[in-house]
């Protein structure tokens, strides 16, 4: 069988915050999956989502969460996958100043807003990194082309 390709197109946005969140950035802005191989179970995409914001005027009394959720239900050009052929887990996480971070356990995305990583808030103005790896299970129930996509909305809550 010839290759199959799938892409999860990234978009970013800001999550409600009483410290004020700033700059939230997803890159690369298409994470993609050369799937060609549906026996081969799980394909990697083609690199780690890496999300970056400043939070300022924070405080270690604190926390922060990144969270994370799809558009759609399924593909977009592929109606045959499901967002839930999608794992997500955190490959790091880290706050500036005295902050703290943590990841989450490892879970299929979803709709519905979903927690990456999560920690307490460096005091004044600090920068925030965290790594999100993302997975797709391949299948012969699963048809791809070049042209599939989904959006993910990550929202970043400062409190």
């Amino acid at each position: 069988m010839g290759n199959r390709r799938a892409a999860l197109s990234l978009t970013s946005r800001l999550g409600a915050a009483l410290g004020t969140v700033s700059s939230l950035v997803a890159s690369p802005g298409t994470v993609s999956f050369l799937a060609s191989n549906p026996d081969a179970g799980v394909v990697s995409g083609s690199s780690p989502a890496s999300l970056s914001w400043s939070v300022l005027s924070g405080s270690h009394l604190k926390t922060w969460t990144l969270s994370v959720q799809a558009d759609s239900s399924s593909f977009s050009g592929c109606g045959t996958i499901p967002v839930s052929a999608v794992q997500v887990s955190c490959g790091s996480a880290s706050a500036g100043g005295n902050g703290t971070g943590s990841c989450g356990g490892s879970f299929t995305l979803a709709t519905s807003p979903q927690q990456i990583a999560s920690g307490t808030q460096g005091d004044g103005t600090n920068s925030y990194l965290v790594s999100a790896n993302l997975t797709l299970a391949e299948s012969w129930r699963y048809v791809a082309n070049p042209s599939c996509s989904i959006n993910l909305t990550y929202s970043v809550n400062a409190q």
